[in-house]
């Protein structure tokens, strides 16, 4: 449990430092989970109703819609995940986290978060930063759908994200880059031959 109280610590510490007194009020509320492969972290429907973070595992978010499933993302060993707007607003999900493979890690229940959000600045300010990265990052995945071609989107993962070809099945990556798994498989020939 040590190694992986230490993990959160460092991911926490990417957006904050933290004194010894504050890491021993922060950790305390984080709680462990267990989720098994292929089984939901929270369904579409359900108010979320805790922040996660990934210890070993993987993660994806995606959405249903006229019986197709539309993948929004992955989250990874070290990374935070949860639906974050349902979290914030304690409102039904628009969407479904799931294991896509045996996943373990530490939870914080809402109600902990924010009691030590009101309490401790550092709370707050580990929200507003990491609120920053996820605005940056939606920003980025947002002009990349509306404007990049299949090829720039394969390569922009490529770049950002290469062992995703190892972790995550093909067709979910197809998916979450707006594509067809044949043209999604076509640029990773291409990737390889390069």
């Amino acid at each position: 449990m040590e190694e992986v109280k230490q993990g959160l610590r460092k991911s926490i510490s990417q957006f904050v430092s933290l004194s010894e007194a504050d890491w021993n009020i922060f950790h305390q509320a984080w709680k462990p989970y267990e989720v098994k492969r292929n089984q939901p972290v929270t369904l579409c429907g359900e108010v979320e109703k805790y922040f996660y973070y990934i210890h070993e595992g993987l993660l994806r978010g995606y959405f249903e819609k006229n019986g197709q499933e539309y993948n929004m993302g992955f989250s990874y060993n070290g990374e935070f995940s949860g639906v974050y707007d349902s979290l914030i607003f304690q409102r039904p999900s628009d969407w479904t986290v799931e294991a896509l493979v045996d996943t373990t890690g530490l939870r914080l229940h809402h109600q902990s978060l924010m009691e030590l959000q009101e309490k401790h600045p550092f709370v707050k300010e580990w929200l507003f930063k990491f609120n920053q990265q996820v605005m940056f990052g939606l920003g980025i995945f947002i002009r990349s759908l509306l404007a990049d071609t299949a090829e720039e989107k394969f390569k922009r993962l490529m770049h950002q994200s290469p062992h995703v070809l190892q972790l995550v099945p093909q067709k979910h990556l197809a998916s979450y880059l707006g594509m067809t798994p044949e043209t999604f498989s076509r640029m990773r020939k291409k990737w390889a031959q390069e």
